[in-house]
C-alpha cells in the first residue's frame, strides 16, 4: 500500500511541476528520475514521432549516451509499427515468444517490458517504455499508475512543441525576419557570459537607417517596410554565421559579433554600408544610408548596460556627422 501511494503520489509531484511554470523539458526529466526510482526499472525512454516520420529518444535514464548517439529508429520500424496498433499498451515478459521479446529489446537484455503508445486525440504522439530485469517486475496496479502518467506525459511532450513554437515565433522580428529585440537581450546577456568563461572578447554592432522617417512620409510606409526588409536582407547576408543580427527597434538594427576583432568587424560593417547605400529602393528620395556604430567587450566596457550606453554614444557622433559613416567607440573616445 505504502508503495502504492508513493507511485500516485508521482503523478502528483509531476502536476505541480507544471502547475509551478516548470518548462516541458524540465518537468520531462524530473519524471524519468522518479519513474526509474519507483518502479526499480532498468531502464527508461520516451519515444517521440518526429515531423519526417522518424522517432527518436527525447529523454531517457538507464540508457548510456553511446546508444543514444548511434540509436536508428528505422531498425524499429515494426515495433513503432505494432505500439501504434495497440489502444493500450504492450506487456512483454519471459513467456513472450523469442521473437517479440528482441523486437523490443533496446540496449539491455530484460524479463518484463512495459510499451505505452502516446496518443493526442487521434494523433500518435510517440510511446513511452520501461524495462525490468526481474520476472513479473511490473503489477497490475504498477501498469496501471504507468498508463495514467505516460497520458499526462503525452500532454507536456505536446506543450512542449508548443513552447518550442511560441519561442521560434517570439524569437524573430516579424518585418525583417531577423531576430527579435527579445532575442538580442536574451543572447547579448548570454554571449558576455561565454566570453567572460572563455576569456574571449565581443563586438556590438548598431546600424541605424538615416532618412527613415522623411522616406516614409514622402513615398509612404509600405514601401518604408520593403526598404527595412531589404536592409535587413544585406545585414543577414553579409555577417558570419556565428553572428547575431536583430532588429534593435524603429529604424535600427544590431549585430553580436562573438570572437571578432574590432578591424573585422569594421570590414564587415563597411561591406554592409556600402550595399545599402547602392541598394535600389523604390523610393528614389530621400536617399537611405546606415549610420553605424561599434563597441568592444572587454576594451570598451565591461558589462552590459555600459556596452549600451558606450553604443549609444557612438551612434549620436556618427548621426551628428551627417551619418553614412562606421565608427568604433575607440575612435571617439
Amino acid at each position: 500500500m505504502e508503495n502504492r501511494d508513493k507511485k500516485l503520489q508521482l503523478i502528483q509531484r509531476v502536476l505541480d511541476k507544471i502547475n509551478a511554470g516548470y518548462k516541458a523539458e524540465e518537468v520531462m526529466s524530473f519524471t524519468t528520475d522518479i519513474v526509474k526510482e519507483l518502479f526499480k526499472c532498468q531502464s527508461m525512454a520516451i519515444f517521440t514521432k518526429e515531423p519526417n516520420f522518424r522517432n527518436k529518444i527525447i529523454t531517457s535514464r538507464g540508457l548510456s549516451g553511446d546508444f543514444i548517439k548511434h540509436f536508428q529508429a528505422d531498425e524499429k520500424q515494426e515495433l513503432f509499427r505494432d505500439i501504434l496498433s495497440q489502444q493500450r499498451y504492450i506487456l512483454i515478459n519471459e513467456s513472450s515468444d523469442t521473437k517479440k521479446k528482441e523486437l523490443y529489446r533496446f540496449e539491455h537484455d530484460f524479463k518484463t517490458t512495459l510499451a505505452v503508445p502516446m496518443k493526442h486525440g487521434n494523433k500518435w504522439v510517440g510511446f513511452t517504455y520501461m524495462d525490468s530485469s526481474e520476472k513479473d517486475g511490473f503489477s497490475e496496479e504498477d501498469i496501471r499508475i504507468f498508463v495514467e502518467l505516460v497520458n499526462l506525459l503525452t500532454v507536456i511532450v505536446e506543450y512542449g512543441r508548443l513552447e518550442d513554437q511560441l519561442h521560434q515565433v517570439g524569437s524573430y522580428d516579424g518585418l525583417t525576419r531577423l531576430y527579435s529585440y527579445k532575442y538580442f537581450h536574451e543572447s547579448l546577456s548570454h554571449e558576455i557570459k561565454r566570453a567572460v568563461h572563455d576569456k574571449t572578447h565581443l563586438t556590438l554592432c548598431v546600424a541605424a537607417v538615416d532618412h527613415l522617417k522623411d522616406y516614409n512620409h514622402i513615398n509612404g510606409h509600405p514601401k518604408g517596410d520593403k526598404a527595412m526588409q531589404l536592409i535587413g536582407s544585406i545585414i543577414k547576408e553579409n555577417v558570419r554565421d556565428i553572428d547575431i543580427p536583430a532588429r534593435y527597434g524603429g529604424a535600427k538594427f544590431v549585430i553580436i559579433m562573438p570572437a571578432c576583432e574590432i578591424a573585422e568587424v569594421k570590414k564587415i560593417a563597411e561591406t554592409i554600408r556600402k550595399k545599402v547605400e547602392t541598394a535600389p529602393f523604390e523610393g528614389k528620395e530621400p536617399r537611405l544610408y546606415l549610420s553605424i556604430a561599434l563597441t568592444a567587450y572587454p576594451v570598451d566596457a565591461l558589462d552590459e548596460r555600459d556596452l549600451i550606453n558606450k553604443i549609444d554614444q557612438t551612434l549620436y557622433f556618427c548621426r551628428r556627422e551627417k551619418g553614412n559613416i562606421v565608427k568604433a567607440y575607440s575612435e571617439i573616445a
